[in-house]
């Protein structure tokens, strides 16, 4: 395999409202010195798409002085290649969660005797991934009464929601459970405009589409039914008590066992659906430290707006244009 692929132009782009969140698209010569970059039909081409991966690693460069600092990215799976026949070959990537969705279960299987929601977790796991779980999290255990169908993802996501807990992938391609975001956000970015600022616009997108704003949550056990949370947006122009009106998701799954359990899962599917509605989408420099969830702090014109990154389109090499950051705010 090869340890660079000489890269022309590239982006990383990401959503939170993607089941796969990451993707990645790379130009490279057709040629180098030592490489034809050409896949064809060689399986071991480094650029092939029989289970080769890309680790995306971001070098910036002082313009004063010889430092440099390395932000590593992500590792994708190569999906896609094409030659232009012009010089040209461009590669198609995506997040490791792609290796989940990918590998179904054949047939359903239950959790073990004794299982709990990090063991069936990992359990779920394809061959090759692994797993990281935040120390916030509390684990606790599975029923054994229950099953997962053909959907790996689709079961990962379940204990993600019933957590409840995000479901992303790190730097370094584990499946990684994260904790909710906070209420409040306690930004660990700030993007400005201005004086040493890099912004150059911040238009806005709201959305009514799939923009809930009452989650029912409930155990579909058998012998749980009393096992249930409603939880209400209560304030802004999304309250349930508003002219907005009413926007119910339900939500059931045989991982609720107590209702304080169903309320956290409620509450936190209702806060990570209302990010996306009302978005910031920022221009900018680019910048490899903004990642999925990220606290962020945007300056404008003097005033101040603290959101979450709920998106972004990162360029890859010099000359690849701005970068876009989309920042979820309170709507």
């Amino acid at each position: 395999m090869s340890a660079s692929v000489p890269v022309a132009r590239g982006r990383v782009t990401a959503s939170v409202t993607q089941a796969v969140p990451e993707r990645l698209t790379l130009s490279v010569p057709r040629f180098t010195p030592d490489m034809d970059w050409r896949p064809g039909s060689n399986p071991s081409h480094p650029l092939a798409r029989f289970g080769q991966e890309l680790t995306v690693t971001i070098t910036v460069g002082s313009s004063v002085s010889t430092d440099t600092w390395d932000t590593r990215i992500g590792q994708f799976l190569i999906t896609d290649w094409a030659d232009d026949d012009f010089g040209n070959i461009t590669v198609t990537a995506t997040g490791r969660l792609r290796r989940v969705q990918d590998g179904k279960l054949t047939p359903p299987i239950q959790p073990r005797s004794g299982g709990t929601l990090v063991s069936e977790a990992r359990r779920l796991l394809p061959v090759g991934v692994s797993a990281t779980f935040d120390a916030a999290l509390t684990d606790r255990a599975c029923p054994a009464s229950m099953s997962w169908s053909e959907g790996r993802l689709d079961a990962l996501q379940e204990i993600a929601d019933a957590w409840p807990a995000l479901l992303r992938t790190d730097a370094w391609g584990q499946v990684w459970f994260k904790a909710p975001l906070a209420a409040t956000p306690v930004p660990v970015l700030t993007i400005s405009d201005g004086a040493r600022g890099t912004v150059t616009a911040v238009p806005r997108a709201d959305t009514r589409a799939d923009a809930y704003n009452r989650v029912v949550a409930r155990s579909s056990a058998t012998g749980s039914e009393d096992v249930q949370a409603v939880v209400d947006q209560l304030t802004g122009p999304l309250a349930t008590s508003g002219p907005y009106g009413v926007v119910t998701k339900v939500w059931s799954s045989p991982l609720l066992a107590s209702v304080a359990s169903a309320t956290a899962a409620a509450s936190t599917m209702l806060a990570n659906n209302l990010r996306p509605a009302q978005t910031l989408q920022i221009t900018c420099a680019p910048d490899p430290r903004a990642d999925l969830d990220d606290a962020v702090a945007v300056v404008r014109e003097g005033t101040t707006t603290w959101g979450w990154v709920v998106g972004y389109d990162l360029p890859l090499t010099v000359g690849d244009g701005a970068m876009r950051v989309d920042v979820g705010v309170a709507a």
